[in-house]
């Protein structure tokens, strides 16, 4: 038994000198780590392009960029200095509130005024049209009315205020309103305008 120990311990000790043979051998107690470098010197690029004759030109990357910086830097500085300011105090009106009320109370006034305009011309053609020339009588006469109407255009009331001279025509312009009877536009005039103008109407008859 001491014979296989010894010869165990012997067996041992040659496998642990042989494995740090190895280990040294490839390179494990090697400590120091040596960097190298991939390139030895800086290296000059360079673009390569070909122009329209066919000839390859070699130009550094320098040349090519700072041609682009100068032309963009001078097209900011172009649309900085074209850029010029507008005054709003040009476009100021001058014209005074007071002148400017005044203004648009005139067209308020002539626009009303044309609305009277047109439904008058209104009544006296419906009149017109309803009317029936007595025989026998003269021409030139004039009678004015006047009438009562309210706001759905119905005639309430006709009156003579001013006769002709005859009789008969006096009357035949009266018949003509009765005729009528309902204005038939009237729902088109405001009820501000119809109060102030179209309530009571005096109509200077004058067919002819």
């Amino acid at each position: 038994m001491r014979i296989n120990k010894t010869y165990f311990e012997a067996s041992f000790v040659s496998f642990l000198i042989h494995a740090l043979i190895l280990l040294y051998l490839l390179g494990f107690f090697y400590s120091e780590s040596k960097q190298t470098s991939i390139l030895t010197k800086p290296i000059n690029v360079s673009l390569i392009y070909k122009d329209q004759s066919g000839v390859k030109k070699n130009i550094p990357i320098k040349k090519i960029i700072e041609p682009q910086k100068i032309e963009l830097s001078e097209a900011i500085n172009k649309n900085e200095t074209s850029t010029e300011s507008i005054s709003f105090d040009l476009l100021l009106n001058t014209i005074g509130f007071d002148e400017l009320l005044k203004e648009d109370n005139l067209i308020s006034e002539r626009i009303e005024q044309n609305e009277i305009d047109l439904y008058s011309s209104l009544i006296v053609k419906n009149i017109q049209e309803a009317w029936r020339k007595p025989i026998n009588i003269q021409d030139g006469l004039i009678c004015n009315l006047r009438l009562t109407i309210n706001k759905n255009g119905r005639v309430l009331n006709v009156n003579l205020i001013k006769s002709s001279g005859n009789i008969r025509f006096d009357n035949s312009a009266i018949k003509a309103v009765q005729r009528v009877e309902t204005f038939s536009f009237f729902n088109q005039i405001s009820a501000s305008l119809f109060a102030s103008n179209f309530r009571t109407v005096i109509l200077k008859f004058n067919p002819s």
